[in-house]
C-alpha cells in the first residue's frame, strides 16, 4: 500500500513544501544558474534582434526564439522527470531554481533599509540590477514607487502564480509559464520598451496571467472605502501593460497612495500611467505593500486549504 500524506491532496503538499523552501533557502547569486540561463537568452535575442526590421519580423522572430527556448529546456526537464527514480523531487527542484521571492532578497531589503537611512545613491545603485528602467535620478518618492512596483510584480509573477500553477496545472504548465516569463523579462531588457519585438512573448504573459492576476486582486478591493473600483475604471484601460496596471490601481487603492508614473530607458522618457491619488508614498508605504500581497496570499491560502478539507471529509465519509 502507497504511502500517502494525512489531510491534504498531494499536491497541496507539493506546493506548501515549494513555497516554503523557496521562501526560507536563498541561493547567492553568484551560485544560482538562472543568471547564466537568462544571459544565454540575452545573447540570442542580441544576435536576432534588428532594429531596422519590420514589426512582423520582430515579432516572429522573438516568438520563435522565445518558442525554441521554452520547448527545448520543457522537453528536456520533461524527458529527464518521466525517467527519474524521485520524479517529485526534480520537479520541485527545477521550479526552486525557476521562482523567486522578491521580499527575501538581501539587496533589497538592504535597499529599504538604506532609504530611512537617506542613502539615496546606494538605493539607486541597488535598484539598477533590479530594473530596466534609469534610476540614476529618481527622487526619494520615485525609489520608494520603484521598490514597491518592483517587488510587488515580481511577487505574483516569479512566485504567487508558478506556485498556483504547479498547484492546480502540474508541473508542465508552471515550468513554461516561468520559462516565457524569464524570455520575456531578458527581451524587455535587451530591447527598447516600445520595440514590436518584445511584443510577442508579452502577449502570451498578458493571456496566461490574464484571470489569475485579477483573482490575486480580489481581497485587495475588499477594504472598506477603497479606491481600487475607482482606479481600475480610470486608468487601466488605457495603460501600457494592463496586468501589471491592474494590480498597481488595486495595490494603490488599498494603500491610499500614487503609483506609476513616467520612467526613462536610455535616456528617453515614456509617458506611462500615474495610476491613483496625488499622495506620494512615503518609506512606510514599502512595509504596507507587503502585508497587503501577503493578506491576498492568506486570503487564497486559506480558501485553497478549506476546499481541501471539504474534499477530504466528503472523500472519506
Amino acid at each position: 500500500m502507497a504511502f500517502e500524506l494525512p489531510f491534504f491532496s498531494t499536491s497541496a503538499w507539493q506546493t506548501l513544501l515549494l513555497a516554503l523552501v523557496s521562501s526560507l533557502l536563498v541561493i547567492p547569486s553568484q551560485y544560482h544558474p538562472t543568471p547564466f540561463f537568462r544571459l544565454l537568452i540575452s545573447k540570442m535575442a542580441g544576435r536576432i534582434y534588428d532594429a531596422n526590421a519590420s514589426n512582423v519580423y520582430a515579432c516572429f522572430s522573438s516568438l520563435l526564439l522565445s518558442c525554441l527556448i521554452v520547448g527545448c529546456v520543457a522537453i528536456l526537464a520533461i524527458g529527464i522527470t518521466s525517467f527519474a527514480q524521485y520524479p517529485v523531487a526534480f520537479e520541485l527542484l527545477i521550479l526552486f531554481l525557476l521562482i523567486n521571492n522578491p521580499y527575501t532578497n538581501a539587496k533589497l531589503k538592504r535597499a529599504a533599509w538604506l532609504l530611512t537611512q537617506q542613502q539615496k545613491p546606494v538605493v539607486r545603485d541597488i535598484l539598477s540590477q533590479f530594473l530596466r528602467r534609469d534610476s540614476n535620478n529618481l527622487s526619494e518618492s520615485g525609489l520608494i514607487k520603484a521598490i514597491i512596483e518592483h517587488q510587488s510584480l515580481s511577487y505574483f509573477r516569479h512566485f504567487f502564480l508558478p506556485l498556483i500553477l504547479y498547484y492546480s496545472l502540474g508541473f508542465n504548465a508552471a515550468l513554461i509559464y516561468c520559462l516565457f516569463l524569464h524570455c520575456a523579462n531578458v527581451f524587455s531588457k535587451t530591447v527598447p520598451p516600445d520595440s514590436q519585438f518584445s511584443n510577442a512573448t508579452n502577449a502570451v504573459i498578458y493571456y496566461l496571467e490574464f484571470l489569475p492576476i485579477r483573482l490575486f486582486c480580489l481581497p485587495l478591493l475588499l477594504k472598506p472605502k477603497t479606491q481600487g473600483f475607482r482606479y481600475l475604471a480610470l486608468f487601466v484601460a488605457n495603460s501600457y501593460q494592463k496586468n501589471s496596471c491592474f494590480l498597481l490601481a488595486c495595490l494603490s487603492g488599498y494603500l491610499g497612495v500614487q503609483l506609476g508614473g513616467p520612467a526613462f530607458y536610455s535616456g528617453k522618457r515614456y509617458s506611462k500611467t500615474r495610476v491613483g491619488p496625488k499622495t506620494l508614498p512615503q518609506q512606510k508605504a514599502i512595509k504596507q505593500a507587503k502585508n497587503a500581497l501577503m493578506f491576498a496570499s492568506a486570503f487564497w491560502l486559506c480558501l485553497i486549504l478549506f476546499l481541501e478539507i471539504i474534499y477530504a471529509a466528503t472523500n472519506h465519509l
